[in-house]
């Protein structure tokens, strides 16, 4: 049965209580009076501050709070200027009620961050950020293989706690980011092509909605807010504080592999994506192409090529896939190893530690051709450069994604069978100079189109991008209209807001 927790209000929380302790005497009884008290000056008002202290019991952060600058530092260093008023790290469901109840209370702007991973900045704030860290707790029944996980984990937790019960799910590949960004935009990662989305092994959830509600989430129990957080994206229906997944037994053993080419690579893009497209559902790859800077290479260097990826087989069985491959040219850099699962993905791990970046998606529903590929590398040697780097990659997407229905979730994109991200990022002296910063970005725009008059469309919602001028339309396609209305029915004040809520 559902849970309906009323959110208590602040004056119910803290009023009495917190005023008659300011006055000097403990709060009265329902079947008592108060007493009159002749001149008696009125009770101060309680500072918002104390008030949320208060609900917070310990757990709440101020500029002055030694731990507060590390804190409130987001992933993209993009918006580590944007520093909140105040952080308050939830503990339970009910907290997290009472803090919107304070929040609602005294007109405070607010985010949510699991990872604070957010590409376009919305988990930081000028205001109240309601931190989710130490919501996570894992546990794993072994008698059903469900693991219900707290939506502060991050990948390292889920990882350490699978690892030790012998399973797997889809989850992401950087230790850092949040469960709960993670799936609620649906969910990817190498397993997603054998094991569908992360989404799609969503059985149960728990959400604190705006109306103060702890509500129990599953296809029997408010199957439409179910449905919503299944691709929905973070943030727009409530606070999402659990997640119970189905989880498969993981792998005794795992090909794991990265290889980089450097030499005749536009043959060697051409062979890898007609190798792969095709491939067995047990295969997950990622395909990347990095730009050059003409200026420092002056034409002699190509596009490097990276593939990285698993095969749930043995290694002879992927040296068959990629033969063709091998024949356009060798690669410069070979590491092909056959692990256990959970060392395969301490090999495939990618560290994602702060940086200054920008991405751009699409999906494709095929194969990147030929024509496109060629305008492509024609670009990719135009980067103009920065500190770091300009790439485009492709994640192999199919297999169980695409035997869901568009509408059977909120997550519509079930036809992609490759998702295509441009990305650039700088360093911290690019930062002091803008015109380096704009042209990268500028670079990036134009590889976009690129992509778009390639068959690209719709975007990735866990890869927000604030430049999207139809962003409503490509995150959610066919599924908007619904979204929409539920948005509204369980929010109708748009409590939960930020620049791209539904």
């Amino acid at each position: 049965m559902t849970s309906m927790t009323r959110l208590s209000r602040r004056a119910l929380l803290i009023g009495t209580a917190a005023s008659a302790t300011l006055a000097g005497f403990a709060p009265l009884r329902a079947d008592q009076a108060a007493p009159a008290v002749a001149g008696a000056p009125p009770s101060p008002p309680v500072d918002r501050w104390q008030a949320l202290a208060r609900i917070a019991d310990g757990a709440l952060l101020r500029p002055s709070d030694a731990d507060f600058a590390t804190q409130a530092l987001p992933n993209n260093l993009r918006f580590r200027h944007v520093r909140p008023e105040a952080i308050v790290r939830c503990r339970t469901p009910q907290m997290v009620a009472d803090v919107l109840s304070w929040c609602q209370d005294y007109e405070m702007p607010f985010v949510l961050r699991g990872g604070g991973h957010s590409y376009a900045g919305f988990s930081t704030t000028r205001g109240l950020l309601v931190d989710m860290s130490a919501m996570n707790a894992i546990d794993y029944d072994p008698a059903t293989g469900r693991a219900r996980v707290g939506a502060g984990a991050l990948n390292q937790n889920i990882y350490d706690s699978l690892r030790q019960a012998g399973r797997m799910m889809t989850h992401g590949r950087c230790p850092t980011v949040g469960v709960a960004g993670f799936v609620l935009g649906g969910g990817i990662g190498f397993n997603m092509r054998r094991l569908g989305l992360a989404s799609d092994r969503l059985v149960a959830s728990e959400i604190v909605t705006a109306d103060g509600r702890v509500r129990a989430l599953s296809a029997t129990e408010e199957p439409d807010l179910f449905w919503a957080i299944r691709g929905g994206g973070g943030g727009n229906f409530g606070v999402s504080t659990s997640f119970t997944f189905d989880t498969a037994p993981a792998d005794a053993q795992l090909t794991v592999f990265r290889l980089v080419w450097r030499q005749n690579t536009l043959a060697v893009a051409r062979a890898l994506f007609a190798a792969l497209d095709d491939a067995p559902v047990t295969l997950g790859t990622r395909i990347s192409f990095s730009g050059v800077t003409p200026t420092l290479h002056a034409g002699g260097r190509q596009v490097a090529v990276t593939l990285l990826g698993q095969f749930a087989g043995p290694k002879e069985q992927l040296d068959t896939l990629l033969r063709p491959v091998m024949a356009a040219a060798a690669p410069e850099f070979s590491d092909i190893r056959e692990l256990p699962y959970w060392d395969a993905q301490a090999f495939l791990l990618e560290p994602g530690a702060p940086a200054w970046y920008r991405e751009r998606s699409a999906f494709l529903d095929t194969a990147p051709s030929d024509a496109f590929l060629d305008k492509a590398f024609e670009h990719l040697v135009r980067w103009p450069g920065t500190g770091a780097h300009g790439d485009l990659f492709f994640f192999q997407t199919g297999g169980r994604i695409n035997e869901v229905a568009p509408a059977a979730s909120a997550f519509v994109h079930r036809a992609s069978r490759w998702l295509s991200v441009v990305g650039v990022s700088w360093s911290e002296d690019d930062t002091v100079r803008p015109e380096i910063v704009r042209a990268a970005k500028d670079w990036q725009d134009a590889l976009y189109r690129t992509v778009d008059h390639a068959g690209g469309h719709g975007a990735f919602i866990n890869f927000p991008d604030a430049s999207l001028a139809e962003w409503r339309a490509r995150y959610y396609g066919a599924n908007l209209p619904r979204l929409a209305a539920l948005k509204a029915k369980v929010d109708p004040a748009n409590l939960f807001s930020f620049p791209q809520a539904i």
